[in-house]
């Protein structure tokens, strides 16, 4: 059995499982840790760019997307237990510019920001691309409106994350990217890397992202966009291995946990609030951690709950699982839209060599959809702040897609589920459902991926 093996054995059963499969879904590059037993596998395969051919190696710095989220959300429950910071207390406590806001938003708190039930739009940008100011992104936050009631149901939002940046500089006096490199990065012996951070440079490589285009299965190099106030939710990059020790921090099994966070607050992360039903993402959603039901290979045993984050960038992904009974964590970087397919099979594979990694899986129906609307029904405009999604009929189905050059074809599935398949870039498929008004019974929601856009028009 795997886990019986010797190390070198187990290692290099690793490398050439992720080797294997990186080659299938045209990944140029990856790397994989995966800790048990109280030892740590790692493997790095691939290239860092297709056009170098640099070898990624284990300390190849790969783009973390919204992983980012799960160091601020430590950061922050770091501060509440130094008592700078209050969970239930509103957010205008700490962050004066939401004064001026309406009354919902300058109620809600950082419990609500950290857990994405907010009501926040998902992605609020700034009209300057290149402004880095957090002060002038949470100014522009508070003319925005709320898409909820702060505290009612889940939607996923990178602009509650960049506010919890800019708490983090108004109580501390430092910026967010200082702070969190000094009080969790390097007590963890990670060396940050910053995406589009000033002054915050690195001796380590950074991988290259890359697309992989579904007519000829080549992967070219893309570009990354990123604008600078979305630091906090998502300008973190490092390694499987930095990972993996972020998952000791929170297990308590690296030797700077308790100097970084107090168990208390590790355990506060990682209980799902109950309004955060996190569908199409996660099986729920804590604070700043989302929730996996795995499976347990014990014989008539309950499935044990690992905790984690994923995050995918233009042209790659990075997943995190850890379970703290077990003391087991698995950690993927890779820099290609197929990263999140690989993800996928390798999960299966370790629960195979007897690691029961646990994955989000939506209970999509594979029945033919019954008791829908006409097609009709469900065509028009949703939208989320400046996010707007058009589904449009196409060739006799459905076709969605949004300013930033998204089109996916949207199969339709009982329940008022649905899947849709990028056109343009081989990736994993998104999944969404549609939600009525309770009053008129019309579609009011289209929630795709997490996030919940409001129906505005209806298609002519």
């Amino acid at each position: 059995m795997f886990l019986r093996q010797g190390g070198d054995v187990k290692a290099r059963l690793v490398t050439e499982l992720l080797r294997e499969l990186a080659r299938k879904h045209m990944v140029p590059g990856a790397q994989l840790a995966v800790r048990f037993g109280g030892e740590t596998l790692s493997a790095a395969v691939g290239v860092t760019d297709v056009g170098s051919g640099k070898p990624v190696t284990r300390g190849t710095a790969f783009a973390f997307g919204s992983v980012t989220k799960a160091f601020t959300a430590t950061l922050i429950l770091g501060l509440v237990s130094d008592g700078d910071l209050e969970l239930d207390a509103p957010v205008r406590e700490y962050i004066p510019e939401l004064r001026s806001a309406d009354e919902g938003m300058s109620a809600m708190t950082l419990r609500q920001l950290l857990s994405h039930t907010s009501g926040l739009v998902a992605d609020h940008e700034l009209d300057d691309a290149e402004e880095h100011s957090l002060r002038r992104y949470a100014t522009s936050v508070a003319a925005t409106h709320l898409l909820h009631r702060p505290g009612r149901s889940f939607s996923y939002a990178n602009t509650g994350y960049n506010l919890l940046g800019r708490a983090v500089e108004a109580v501390t006096g430092m910026q967010w990217h200082t702070t969190l490199r000094d009080f969790v990065l390097r007590p963890l012996g990670i060396e940050p890397v910053f995406l589009h951070v000033p002054d915050e440079g690195s001796a380590r490589y950074l991988a290259t992202c890359h697309t992989v285009h579904p007519d000829s299965g080549l992967a070219c190099p893309a570009g990354l966009f990123l604008p600078p106030t979305w630091a906090p939710a998502s300008a973190l990059a490092g390694s499987a291995e930095d990972l993996v020790a972020f998952a000791g921090l929170h297990m308590g099994l690296h030797p700077a946990a308790g100097t970084v966070l107090d168990d208390a607050h590790r355990r506060e992360m990682r209980t799902p609030e109950p309004t955060a039903d996190a569908f199409g993402m996660a099986d729920g959603w804590g604070l700043g951690l989302a929730c996996y039901q795995g499976p347990d290979q014990r014989p008539h045993a309950a499935p044990r709950t690992w905790y984690g984050h994923d995050g995918t960038v233009d042209g790659g992904s990075c997943h995190l699982r850890f379970e703290p009974e077990n003391g087991m964590a698995v950690a993927l970087t890779t820099n290609a839209t197929t990263g999140s397919l690989l993800w996928s099979d390798l999960v299966e594979e370790l629960r195979l060599l007897g690691v029961p990694v646990a994955d989000y899986s939506p209970d999509v129906p594979d029945a033919p959809p019954v008791e829908w609307f006409e097609p009709t029904g469900l065509l028009g405009d949703y939208g989320n702040g400046d996010t707007r999604f058009s589904l449009r009929p196409h060739h006799g189905g459905i076709r969605l897609s949004d300013l930033t050059g998204l089109v996916a074809d949207v199969t339709l599935h009982d329940r008022m589920i649905f899947t849709a398949q990028r056109v343009d870039a081989v990736e994993a498929s998104y999944t969404g459902r549609f939600v009525l008004d309770g009053d008129t019974g019309a579609v009011a929601l289209m929630q795709l991926g997490g996030r919940s856009a409001q129906r505005l028009t209806s298609a002519a």
